[in-house]
Order: C-alpha cells, then sequence, then structure tokens
C-alpha cells in the first residue's frame, strides 16, 4: 500500500526544546526506506528555509509499514531542497497518519 497522499501529524522529540508539531502530506515514500512530506508552512533550519522534510527510520532494520496500520515509526528527518543535493538535519520525531 503506498503512503503517498496521506496527511501526516510529526510529533517533535529532539531538539527537546521545540514548540509545535509539524503537520503535512506525504508527496513520495521512496522505496519503503524514505519519506518525504510537503509540509503545511516552511521551517527554518541551520542553513535552509523549506516545506519539504524528508524522514527515514531512526533504527535499523525498521520500515515505515507501520503508518499503514495506524502506529507511529520514530524518524530522523532532514530539510531538503526541490531538484538540489542540499539537505540540513533537524530533528528526530515520531510520525503517525493524521
Amino acid at each position: 500500500m503506498s503512503l503517498k497522499g496521506q496527511t501526516v501529524r510529526i510529533i517533535v522529540s529532539e531538539p527537546w526544546d521545540w514548540e509545535e508539531n509539524l503537520f503535512g502530506t506525504i508527496l513520495s515514500d521512496r522505496g519503503g526506506d524514505k519519506l518525504l512530506v510537503k509540509l503545511t508552512k516552511p521551517i527554518k533550519g541551520k542553513t535552509l528555509t523549506s516545506d519539504l522534510l524528508e524522514l527515514r527510520p531512526r533504527y535499523e532494520k525498521e520500515t515505515f509499514k507501520p503508518l499503514s496500520q495506524h502506529y507511529s515509526v520514530t524518524v530522523g528527518g532532514a530539510l531538503v531542497k526541490e531538484d538540489s543535493d542540499e539537505f540540513d538535519y533537524i530533528i528526530i520525531a515520531s510520525i503517525t497518519i493524521d
């Protein structure tokens, strides 16, 4: 089952002083090992400001399959720019289908 088009909630655990949850729509689930999420609003990282967040499972051998069963997955996330190799690693979080 493709996760493309699903609305997600991203609950940030690191950095610890992050103040809000993030919301977005999955644009692609690239081979099951990473998701590209378009956020509802751009966020500012250390080197990039973007509304595109690339998420990868935080733990080895973890996949995004639990999302389709309405479980959360712990992820690492990086801001990315469309059509560019630039990225800015910014968060550790858990993601769920909203």
